[in-house]
């Protein structure tokens, strides 16, 4: 059984730095890579411009503001996704011939995930900023209405992205990740808690469902459940720190179950 040498918080460091490093190149020097990164946001962007009536809040239109919500939430969801679930599982031969020389597993997991979420965010802060060009959010209090709604789509992202390399911990082979990667994506879909109604059983897996509770943050900013009476969600009225302090915990547990998974992993081998 491979035993890990003990190492020091400065010598792990030193991995974490040279990773990033390394995943950072790899992105800018590698076309395959940096192109579909530049152009996730700008293609669901113009899906965006499409799809969305710009004035639905103004307006409060409730139909179409729920559409704009949906969308701008469930892309941030789907790039994350998209971006993450081969980074592990590509790499795992070369990942198990550096393990045992000596790299540090949790430097590695969290290198790719501080690379994955700086593409998530410049990738959320094109689609968000994008989209202000001809949507109207009417915030009740706009100083803070921008701020969180960003924060939403970012911490989206981010959490489905650790999601993502999760899965990829578990995987052998890229080609397995249709099936689950599928699955993550109507899980966004269904159980958002925006366009399709819940109930019964269905109504509690909202609640582990990252997309619900970024759309929840949109949909107090925006004040939605004040446009009608008849209209109101219970996830809107949460506070939106609470939202987001839970998205980001979806992040650092998937982190976590990611490292313990590999660590388990490579302690097993011969």
């Amino acid at each position: 059984m491979k035993k890990f040498r003990r190492r020091s918080a400065r010598a792990n460091l030193e991995h974490f730095r040279v990773l990033t490093a390394r995943y950072f190149k790899q992105i800018f020097t590698n076309l395959g890579v940096l192109l579909p990164l530049l152009l996730e946001a700008p293609v669901m962007l113009l899906i965006l411009f499409v799809v969305a009536e710009g004035d639905a809040f103004a307006a409060k239109d409730i139909t179409q503001a729920n559409i704009i919500m949906f969308v701008l939430i469930v892309m941030a969801a789907l790039m994350g996704l998209l971006n993450s679930y081969r980074e592990i599982c590509k790499e795992r031969d070369v990942l198990a011939r550096e393990v045992f020389g000596g790299l540090d597993i949790p430097a590695y997991v969290l290198s790719k995930i501080t690379v994955l979420s700086a593409a998530g965010l410049v990738q959320c802060a094109i689609l968000f900023g994008g989209c202000l060009f001809f949507i109207d959010f009417a915030f009740p209090s706009p100083a803070s209405g921008y701020i969180l709604c960003y924060l939403a789509m970012a911490l989206t992202n981010i959490a489905v992205t650790a999601l993502g390399l999760f899965i990829s911990a578990l995987l052998k082979k890229s080609e397995s990740a249709i099936l689950p990667v599928l699955f993550i994506i109507i899980v966004q879909v269904v159980f958002s808690d925006c366009l399709i109604s819940l109930g019964g059983a269905a109504d509690y897996i909202k609640y582990i469902t990252p997309a619900a509770w970024g759309i929840a943050v949109f949909g107090n900013a925006c004040g939605l459940n004040g446009w009608y009476d008849w209209f109101h969600k219970d996830m809107y009225e949460l506070s939106p720190a609470l939202s987001l302090a839970v998205l980001a915990v979806f992040a650092l547990l998937f982190v976590f179950l990611t490292t313990a998974k590999l660590k388990r992993e490579f302690r097993q081998k011969d």
